[in-house]
């Protein structure tokens, strides 16, 4: 299969994937609970989410392989109109996630949760940059590091806050789209020293978007809470899922390996003890 057709199917699969587990997600908070809020003994909630996301994994990752494998570089990346508005869009919602959870914390917000804010601006900040500027090598890495480090960190504090509700099946879609968010972010930071992994590029940052709309209805029928949360997290998706659509464009799946360039045969020497007669 060409890349570029692989490509093609992979942005289709992406959008239908999404709405899939979207819906699903919603029939399951609305039908599969109790009154209490529990499922009940022998109910598939649980397994028949685990497999729609390892199928749907799976299938993105079969798609994948069929892509360009060449090395990425920071020239990857569109700078269309509609691919700059996304990182925009992405960075404002990182930063209106943390100043709303600097706002709704108030006086009596904990000092972690005060560190993990800032830092949610510096990241924001620093994907404000990246969107905006042209710089290119080391500069660019460590823009690129700032919010890789902050989707880290955002990860490990929601470990702690999951801890003190073990069900997997009020966790799995945030889990899933964070630890994806987590693993692109990492892997975007090495494309502007020309050592990106344009396939796994293009996976784990359709991945992060396909789990986040997984994740969504849990936020709007009220069984997940937390503006700052949604809004952070729909700000991590989208810049992923953007830099994956973006490795998904036809002039990057169709490069080709420069040509090495041609040997210069050397003029053969004369042959000793030719001599020229006149």
């Amino acid at each position: 299969m060409k890349a570029s057709k692989a490509a093609g199917l992979l942005r289709w699969a992406a959008v239908c994937c999404a709405l899939f587990l979207a819906a699903l997600r919603a029939v399951i908070l609305k039908t599969a609970f109790d009154e209490n809020g529990l499922l009940p003994v022998g109910s598939a909630a649980l397994p028949l989410t685990v497999a729609a996301c390892a199928c749907v994994f799976a299938g993105l990752w079969a798609l994948s392989t069929r892509l360009n494998r060449l090395p990425g570089t920071e020239a990857c990346f569109a700078r269309e109109p509609v691919f700059l508005a996304c990182r925009l869009c992405a960075a404002v919602l990182v930063f209106f996630g943390s100043l709303t959870a600097l706002l709704d914390g108030g006086a009596e917000m904990e000092r972690i949760g005060r560190i993990a804010a800032v830092s949610g601006f510096a990241a924001a900040l620093a994907m404000l940059w990246t969107a905006l500027s042209r710089e290119r090598g080391r500069t660019l890495f460590w823009l690129r590091l700032i919010p890789a480090l902050f989707t880290g960190a955002a990860l490990i504090l929601r470990f702690r806050n999951w801890s003190h509700d073990p069900m997997t099946i009020h966790i799995a879609p945030l889990l899933l789209a964070w630890t994806c968010g987590m693993v692109e972010m990492m892997l975007l930071t090495g494309f502007p020293l020309g050592a990106g992994h344009r396939r796994s590029g293009v996976l784990f940052g359709l991945a992060a978007g396909v789990f986040t709309c997984m994740a969504v209805p849990d936020y709007l029928l009220g069984w997940q809470t937390g503006l700052s949360d949604l809004l952070t997290l729909l700000g991590v998706s989208l810049w992923c899922a953007e830099a994956a659509f973006s490795l998904l464009r036809r002039q990057v799946q169709e490069e080709r390996p420069p040509a090495a360039p041609a040997e210069t045969k050397a003029p053969a020497p004369e042959a000793a003890g030719t001599e020229t007669h006149t």
